[in-house]
């Protein structure tokens, strides 16, 4: 996951002076950087869409920008139509290198999975915004580079009518011609703008125009047509803007203030909507605990003489395998008896609807029986065919990664991030060479190792799926390569690379499904290249 701060119109003001005779402006700029800085996960930057003072003061962007140093992640700034462009170059450049040293502030940020695009829409001593003809062809030649990677635009003044005329009066004019630039950009996932001081949502030129509202007064919402603007002393906000690739962008409205503690929902057992288990977050703890059984008893069992068999090719299966099945379906059918369950080694058992179980009770079975750390218990719960929750336990590694849908991944407690390796020439990619392989399987692999190896600064062979594509979640991995994927290895490992930002797919480019044999997991920078490596190889 990627997620973008969005704050807007601090309308900071000198020492000892309140904003319009009554506001203080500062302190509440203040509590907004508390309340960031509170967040968790972090936001992987900030911006701030214009107004980052009320009169364009030296002083005041002082201010802002000891105010601003305090944030850990990075931060970019545009002016709105209370800033005085040439001073807050001069103010704040020495921090924000990405300034350009005169003329519009306009830049494009491309270090991340999303590329921002920030547009200086101000005309100086004017409240309304404009978009020159100079301005539209550096949109134009910005978009142009981006090659189609999702995009937000930042823009301080609105270039949609919503609603109030008071508001409307104040937009970006010109706003036609932007409008033609964004339709023909479908890459482009937001507009986000300022200078409403009002959380607004609208549909705009084919995608999602959204306007943040003020860390400090609101706009007071009116809608009678004729009426103007007047301040009210709403609470405080900012947005934050999560982008995953399975689901593209949602937008968040966070008021700053002390509102109490969260509490856990407990509705009435009469209630309608009532769910007997306590849904999704219930059952993933309580099949945590069942994977932590089986894992802990594979670790007690690896240290003592293991009885093994044999099965495709070279493959085994030990003891061990079948004790911590056993301890897993066991556990998970107590759960939830009306499921199905798809298990390594004892196959496939009905249930009375669409949900199942996937379970591999010991990825890695080899490195497991030779004394090695590299193995796993992995179980994903199903519904419909798509993975609702997801454990991975690497008890000697001391690894734990949790998925829930909707909420993300977390590994070892911490947010799921991919790398930022934005080549094959630096990235270290995992490849799987099994004894399960037949010989052309391993003939096939063998050359994309070859290939791989002439290119990419190193390549692993560590054979635990599970574990390895928990690792480029982690951004530890920057790749992993499996052309003969096993669904129970990888349904819970799968969705923990998207909510981390990264790709997993198929040969073909197409979004895995957990039925598919090839999987191709990265950070999704060296995406693209690795899979135009991978065909040549296997031509």
């Amino acid at each position: 996951m990627f997620i973008i701060a969005q704050l807007s119109d601090l309308h900071v003001r000198p020492l000892g002076k309140l904003a319009y005779g009554d506001v203080d402006t500062n302190a509440m700029f203040h509590d907004t950087i508390d309340a960031v800085l509170r967040l968790d996960p972090r936001p992987d930057c900030v911006v701030v869409s214009g107004d980052l003072t009320d009169g364009g003061l030296e002083e005041e962007y002082e201010i802002v920008a000891a105010g601003l140093t305090r944030l850990p992640m990075p931060v970019f700034v545009i002016p709105g139509n209370h800033d005085r462009r040439e001073q807050l170059i001069s103010s704040l450049r020495s921090r924000h290198r990405y300034l350009p040293s005169d003329g519009f502030i306009n830049f494009v940020v491309d270090d991340f999975p999303v590329r921002l695009i920030f547009l200086d829409s101000v005309e100086a001593g004017k409240i309304h915004g404009t978009f020159c003809a100079a301005r539209q062809q550096w949109l134009r030649d910005a978009l142009a580079t981006g090659r189609g990677k999702p995009t937000v635009v930042v823009i301080h003044h609105p270039p949609f009518l919503v609603g109030a005329d008071g508001m409307d009066d104040l937009r970006l004019l010109g706003a036609d011609a932007l409008d033609a630039i964004i339709k023909d950009h479908p890459e482009i996932e937001r507009v986000l703008c300022g200078h409403y001081h009002r959380s607004i949502t609208a549909r705009y030129a084919g995608t999602v125009g959204y306007v943040a509202p003020s860390t400090a007064h609101q706009v007071a919402l009116d809608l009678r047509p004729g009426h103007g603007n007047r301040f009210i002393m709403e609470p405080p906000g900012f947005a934050l803007h999560c982008w995953r690739p399975d689901t593209g962008i949602s937008s968040h409205l966070v008021p700053v203030g002390d509102y109490g503690r969260p509490f856990e929902i407990a509705a009435g057992q009469d209630h309608p909507g009532t769910d007997r288990g306590d849904g999704l977050p219930a059952l993933l703890r309580r099949a945590e605990a069942v994977v932590g059984e089986a894992a802990a008893r594979l670790v007690a069992m690896q240290s003592t003489p293991l009885r093994t068999e044999r099965k495709d090719h070279l493959d085994i299966v030990t003891e061990a395998d079948l004790a911590s099945e056993a301890i897993v379906v066991a556990g998970l059918k107590a759960l939830t008896p009306e499921a199905g369950i798809l298990a390594e080694e004892s196959g496939a058992s009905p249930g009375d609807h669409a949900a199942r179980w996937i379970i591999d009770p010991l990825d890695g079975t080899i490195n497991y029986a030779r004394g090695l750390p590299w193995f796993s218990v992995t179980v994903a719960y199903e519904v419909d065919g798509e993975t609702k929750l997801g454990l991975i336990n690497a008890p000697k590694i001391g690894l734990t990664a949790r998925y829930l849908a909707g909420e993300g991944t977390t590994i070892d407690g911490l947010p799921a991030r991919v790398s930022t390796t934005r080549s094959l020439s630096d990235a270290v990619i995992s490849v799987i060479l099994t004894s399960h392989f037949s010989p052309d399987e391993v003939q096939r692999t063998t050359r994309v190792i070859e290939l791989l190896g002439k290119v990419v600064r190193g390549v692993r062979i560590v054979v635990s799926g599970a574990f390895e594509t928990t690792m480029v979640a982690s951004g530890r991995l920057d790749g992993f390569v499996s052309l003969k994927a096993d669904i129970v290895s990888h349904a819970a490992a799968m969705p923990m690379v998207w909510a981390g930002g990264g790709k997993v797919t198929t040969l073909t480019g197409r979004p895995c499904r957990n039925d598919d044999l090839d999987k191709i997991a990265s950070n999704g920078l060296i995406h693209e290249e690795l899979l135009a490596l991978l065909r040549r190889a296997l031509q």
